[in-house]
């Protein structure tokens, strides 16, 4: 364990994020406020492969009493959840119950040494902490690390198996997800989509558990996906559970940081890259991630290359090592060198700072929630590539609902073709569609901006929820 801090405040908060990138980043924005709040401490817990990667990345927040701790599980993520276990969510999942009595042991053991839990902060996606918390009579409040959309399909998700829906993707539309429009079958989550008997089985067992926290919070605004929250916030209602958007959560952080905000690391981020995009034109660059699982073909890479030659710009990609399935250095050593003159590759960079430079126009990106969220809070156009879990619904709501994002057709084979790659790229960068969608995206940025100021509703609700657990 890493301890910051020598006091002892009263409430004592416990947090419990999903072992991935994308749910220990909005933890982390939230768990940094709460701890530069007077009178709290934060125990940030994480499964212990991981927890020994990220504390080696570390830099404890000053003057606030944050503290990481582990607990330990077999499953060994040390990047966190990657292809693999996206791939075999129920296994996975079912693995995480191991941890009940590990997390048992630690709540009893961290009330003696430090003060005692008055709460546990955990995952949707964790519904069993809730019956730890109910054993140690705490409450639960549960982080929801993406959409307000996304709960409204997660708290259907009885009435669409009763109601005869496979979860497949097809044309079809889903009409009965209320707070949301009309839906295409193809439109639910990939994650719902997957012929796993054991992940349908958590599916179902996890839904109402949602209604036994005593407050859910949201990473997002409620500008954003007003009908989705008023839907959710009226549901949750009846039984005594607040629905609280309190996001864009990484702004919370900057609020509180002397460097600005900054990501959970479990990777060396490459800062190089922040000094080639100052050599670069004002919002000329094409920034291109596929956040920390996805992977993709050989095949697919080379169209993506093709493309991304064709149009000419300044680019700045992420190429994770494990990004390309089978590693072909030599395919990557080539496309290198071709394009040293017009792009910059590294193997992880700090987005959040790439996304806030002035050169940046546009991000290509899988549409996990965390770069919408990033993306739309920079007033960065998105062009969509989802993979995997939500990502796209998420694009179903950039390109569609929002209108700040572009899509790609993928052909019968499943590979995107270099042609539509250069088309699609060419009318964000710099056709008239890409005008429309950075006009649409500024004004969804000064929202997202103003959600997080003193008098927004975002920092407001926040505000709420830190009183009312320091009166309990």
């Amino acid at each position: 364990m890493a301890s910051q801090g020598t006091s002892s405040p009263n409430i004592h908060v416990l947090a419990f994020p999903v072992p991935g990138q994308g749910h220990i980043t909005p933890m982390m924005h939230l768990c940094k406020k709460i701890a530069a709040r007077d009178g709290f401490t934060v125990s940030f817990v994480n499964v212990d492969s991981l927890h020994d990667e990220m504390i080696k990345h570390w830099r404890a927040p000053p003057n606030t009493d944050l503290r990481l701790v582990s607990i330990p599980l077999s499953w060994k993520i040390p990047h966190g959840l990657d292809a693999y276990t996206l791939t075999h969510l129920g296994e996975f999942f079912k693995t995480t119950t191991e941890m009940i009595p590990a997390l048992e042991h630690l709540v009893s053991k961290l009330s003696l040494e430090i003060s005692p839990v008055r709460c546990i902060i955990s995952d949707y996606f964790f519904f069993w902490t809730q019956d730890v918390a109910d054993k140690f009579g705490i409450p639960r409040i549960v982080l929801w690390p993406g959409s307000a959309a996304w709960t409204t399909i997660e708290y259907h998700i009885p009435e669409l198996i009763a109601g005869g829906h496979k979860l497949v993707a097809d044309e079809s539309v889903v009409g009965i997800i209320k707070g949301l429009g009309p839906l295409h079958q193809a439109d639910i989550p990939l994650y719902l989509q997957a012929d796993d008997h054991l992940w349908a089985e958590y599916s179902v067992q996890r839904v109402p558990y949602i209604r036994k926290a005593s407050c859910v919070l949201v990473n997002s605004f409620y500008d954003l996906e007003p009908e989705a929250s008023d839907f959710m916030a009226a549901e949750l209602r009846k039984g005594g559970t607040e629905f609280l958007s309190v996001g864009p959560m990484f702004l919370l952080d900057e609020q509180t940081s002397e460097i600005g905000p900054t990501n959970v690391v479990l990777r060396n981020e490459d800062d190089e890259c922040l000094r080639w995009l100052d050599k670069q034109e004002k919002a000329s660059v094409l920034y291109i991630s596929f956040g920390s699982i996805a992977v993709v073909t050989v095949e697919q890479f080379e169209e993506i290359a093709v493309g991304l030659e064709a149009i000419g710009k300044p680019f700045l990609w992420v190429l994770r090592p494990e990004l390309l399935i089978g590693n072909p250095v030599e395919k990557y050593k080539e496309f290198c060198e071709r394009t040293s003159k017009k792009g910059f590759t590294v193997s992880w960079a700090p987005q959040l700072r790439v996304l806030k430079h002035p050169s940046i126009a546009a991000h290509l990106s899988h549409c996990g929630w965390n770069s919408v969220l990033e993306s739309i809070s920079n007033g960065v156009p998105l062009m969509c590539w989802p993979w995997g879990a939500e990502q796209n619904t998420n694009a179903k709501l950039v390109i569609h609902d929002w209108k700040i994002g572009a899509g790609f057709a993928r052909g019968a084979n499943g590979l995107i073709g270099r042609g539509d790659i250069e088309k699609t790229l060419r009318e964000v960068m710099d056709g008239e569609r890409g005008k429309q969608m950075k006009d649409a995206v500024e004004v969804l940025k000064c929202k997202a901006r103003k959600a997080v100021e003193s008098d927004g509703r975002s920092a407001a609700s926040l505000d709420d929820f830190l009183k009312g657990l320091s009166s309990q």
